[in-house]
């Protein structure tokens, strides 16, 4: 009897030997680990790395007529057609490959995106959100001039440019050009670096003047470019004051 006794112990340290665990220690003792240890999670995808570029396109310059409709009148002037020759040329030498051109539905952003269309190999597309109007401000002269109902409609106009175009594409780099106004890309810039948007009207800006906001694949943006018109030959520009000093306020 004493002889089965012993066999059987034998036995079972054996067994508990063989399956790595003794029969004194419990699951989640210390050396049941490499038994028991869960496998490790399997690795997360590694976020996207596309950039979307928004190229932002002044329009040319035009002689101002106030009884005008923009929608079909205050066209480009001669200097105008130039200025978007210029910016059409800088844009088609780029070395990457556009998505998009679209232009605002009034005249002389219309214009400029179709000159501008012939070197890029484009078609344009319209889109009335793109134009122009002014928006809340800072500035009392400028406040002056609309009523509280207007300001309300544009404000509303630009933030859905904002949601339109300035989505973030992480799964690849990816380019737009919109063609549109002075207001509207000066707005678009203070939201971008994180400005209060009604002081926009701080910024000079010239005449077919490329503009480039970067929207990170996290959906944050930065300013890559600001209003450049180093394309545009020296005597040729003009901006919405007078740029460095030596442009013609228009």
């Amino acid at each position: 009897m004493k002889r089965l006794l012993v066999a059987a112990l034998a036995l079972v340290a054996f067994a508990s030997f063989a399956t790595g665990r003794s029969a004194a220690q419990p699951a989640g003792h210390p050396g049941a680990a490499a038994a028991t240890k869960p496998a490790p999670p399997a690795a997360a995808a590694p976020a996207g790395k596309g950039m979307h570029y928004v190229y932002l396109i002044r329009h040319g310059i035009y002689d101002r007529d106030d009884k005008v409709d923009d929608r079909v009148g205050n066209g480009l002037n001669a200097l105008g057609r130039e200025q978007a020759g210029y910016i059409a040329e800088r844009l088609a030498a780029t070395p990457v490959k556009f998505r998009s051109l679209v232009s605002s539905t009034l005249l002389r952003a219309m214009q400029t995106a179709d000159v501008m269309s012939g070197p890029m190999h484009m078609s344009v597309a319209r889109d009335s959100l793109l134009s122009e109007c002014t928006m809340t401000s800072s500035r009392a002269d400028l406040m002056a001039g609309s009523t509280a109902q207007e300001f309300a409609e544009c404000d509303a106009q630009v933030d859905a440019v904002w949601n339109k175009y300035f989505g973030a594409t992480p799964g690849a780099d990816t380019y737009d050009v919109l063609v549109c106004h002075g207001n509207v890309i000066r707005y678009l810039v203070s939201r971008a670096v994180g400005l209060d948007t009604r002081e926009w009207a701080r910024f000079d800006i010239g005449n077919c003047s490329l503009t480039v906001i970067q929207v990170l694949p996290n959906g944050g943006t930065r300013l890559a470019i600001y209003g450049d018109v180093g394309h545009i030959p020296l005597g040729r520009q003009t901006f919405s004051g007078k740029g460095g000093g030596w442009g013609a306020a228009k």
